[in-house]
């Protein structure tokens, strides 16, 4: 071989080398896939009731909270803050405007706005409570602990992941919540739904936009509870 050849070989590798480099980087070849089973693959009947979401194109979304079917409601163009269930037939979302906040009723079926109103509760402390009074307190390393009466209840751990998820809401009957997951290298975030002991896991959606949700169980009720 001569040395002009094995300079080409030399050429040849670097070039293959960093391919793979780049491949590995930037789509995150090799890595192992962190996220729970995929409910619109493997539906979870075990998983109850219904949920509000919004996707990434600020669309809300309400699906089986097991996974078996969804649909679109309505787009808002300014991703909603909040989602409540107010009724069978009708749901509301917080926006925030520049000249403050609004609480726009929709109808559930049709997604045509019923009213708007000035908005001016807080619930942002709220959302990390379930309705038996459990806390929901996220630590940096991404555990999530559940905290009742100044107690450790338990301790939810999420291994493998680059930066912890955002805890989002949780379930009327207090036995799940859900969490949001930004993934790295620009890829879409996913909402994630948790039994209480950390056992039973699953994506419910890999479009995620705004970590707000609404929960419903028939026979139980919704949470959050809507606005007075």
């Amino acid at each position: 071989m001569t040395r002009s050849d094995r300079w080409f070989v030399v050429a040849v590798l670097g070039g293959v080398l960093a391919v793979i480099i780049t491949a590995v980087v930037a789509l995150g070849v090799g890595r192992k896939n962190v996220s729970p089973p995929d409910l619109q693959e493997q539906p979870n009947p075990a998983i109850p009731g219904e949920i509000l979401y919004v996707n990434r194109e600020s669309c809300i979304i309400v699906a089986r909270a097991s996974g078996e079917s969804r649909r679109q409601v309505a787009c808002t163009g300014i991703p909603p803050r909040l989602l409540f269930f107010l009724d069978e037939t009708r749901i509301a979302y917080v926006d925030a405007v520049p000249s403050g906040q609004n609480l726009v009723t929709l109808d559930l079926e049709t997604g045509r706005e019923l009213s708007r109103t000035a908005y001016k509760d807080d619930r942002t402390l709220l959302l990390q409570s379930a309705p038996d009074g459990t806390q929901a307190f996220q630590r940096d390393d991404g555990r999530i602990q559940l905290i009742r009466d100044g107690q450790v209840l338990t301790e939810i751990k999420f291994d493998g992941l680059d930066w912890g998820p955002q805890f989002a809401g949780w379930s009327p009957d207090s036995q799940w919540f859900a969490v949001t997951y930004n993934p790295p290298r620009g890829r879409g975030a996913e909402l994630w739904l948790v039994s209480r002991d950390g056992a039973v896991r699953g994506t419910l959606a890999k479009d995620a936009g705004t970590p707000a949700i609404a929960w419903r169980i028939a026979g139980v009720g919704a949470w959050p509870l809507p606005p007075e």
